[in-house]
C-alpha cells in the first residue's frame, strides 16, 4: 500500500515559541486504521487540525513537511489550495455530532445538500436521495423515511453519530478523522459505533485516523497505535504489540488506566 499521508520532522509552535508538536514523523498507508492516543494537552487535536487545515496560520508556526498522496507538500502550497484539497479528500467526525448538524434543518435536507455539493457529476435529487437511503441502511437505520423527516435533537446520541458517518460517506472523502467520537455515548453505544465505523471503513476502503485518550477504545478498531505525550511520539507499534509489550512507562499507565475497571 502507498502512503496517503506522511509527516516528516513536522512541528507546530505558537507565535510565543511554545511548541505543541515536536518533530513528528508518521507514515499512514491507504486504507489503514490508525489510532492516536494521549491525554489532554498531548497534541492530538493540533495534529488533526494540521491534517485538515484547521490551523490558524496567524497564531501558529509550522515547520517540516506534511505530504498528501505522497507528493503534495501541503504546507508548501497556498492556504486556499490546501483547504480545497482537504475539503475534497478529508472529512471529520467530531466528539458530539450534534455539532456537525444544523439543529434547524431536517436530516433529509442536510444529507441531500451534502451529497449534491460533493457529487462529481450533476445528479437529480431523486437519484441522490436513493443513494442516501442506501447509506442510511448501510449504517443500520431501518425506519429511514421517518429518520429523514426528523430534526437532530429528535434523535439519540448514537443515532446522530451514525448520521455523522453518513455525512462523511456523502462527501466521498478518502480520509476520515475521528476526534473522540464516542465521548458523549454510553458504553454500549460506544462499542456499537466503533464496530460500525470499522466495518464501514473496511467496506469503503477508507483511511481512518481515530484519536482518543482511551487506549481501550483504540484497541477495538485500530491496526496500529501511536502514543503522543507533550507533543512527542513516545511509542508506535501494532495494536497487538502495544498492548502485549508496551515499552514506555507512559504507555503502560494509559493501558493500566483503561483496564482499571
Amino acid at each position: 500500500m502507498k502512503n496517503i499521508l506522511e509527516f516528516k520532522n513536522f512541528s507546530v509552535s505558537l507565535k510565543n515559541d511554545k511548541k505543541i508538536l515536536n518533530n513528528i514523523d508518521i507514515q499512514i498507508k491507504e486504507k489503514e486504521i490508525l489510532g492516536i492516543v494521549g491525554e489532554s494537552g498531548s497534541g492530538k487535536t493540533t495534529l488533526l487540525n494540521s491534517i485538515i487545515s484547521f490551523l490558524d496560520m496567524k497564531k501558529f508556526i509550522v515547520t517540516g513537511d506534511f505530504f498528501l498522496f505522497e507528493n503534495i507538500e501541503m504546507y508548501k502550497i497556498s492556504e486556499k489550495e490546501r483547504k480545497e484539497l482537504c475539503y475534497k479528500n478529508i472529512s471529520m467526525i467530531l466528539q458530539d455530532s450534534i455539532n456537525s448538524l444544523n439543529p434547524y434543518e431536517k436530516i433529509e435536507k442536510q444529507l441531500l445538500e451534502t451529497y449534491l455539493f460533493h457529487s462529481k457529476e450533476k445528479v437529480r435529487d431523486d437519484f441522490a436521495l436513493k443513494k442516501i437511503k442506501e447509506l442510511l441502511s448501510d449504517v443500520g437505520f431501518e425506519d429511514i423515511d421517518r429518520i429523514l423527516k426528523t430534526y437532530p435533537n429528535e434523535l439519540s446520541g448514537g443515532m446522530r453519530q451514525r448520521i455523522a458517518i453518513v455525512l462523511v460517506l456523502c462527501t466521498d472523502a478518502k480520509i476520515v478523522l475521528a476526534d473522540e467520537p464516542t465521548t458523549s455515548l454510553d458504553i454500549v453505544n460506544q462499542f456499537k459505533f466503533i464496530e460500525l465505523l470499522k466495518k464501514i471503513s473496511e467496506e469503503k476502503g477508507l483511511t481512518l485516523i481515530y484519536v482518543s485518550h482511551d487506549i481501550k477504545v483504540l484497541s477495538k478498531i485500530c491496526e496500529r497505535i501511536i502514543v503522543l505525550k507533550d507533543g512527542n511520539i513516545i511509542e508506535e507499534n501494532s495494536t497487538v504489540q502495544i498492548l502485549k509489550e508496551p515499552k514506555n512507562d507512559y504507555t503502560k499507565l494509559l493501558i493500566k488506566a483503561a483496564t482499571a475497571d
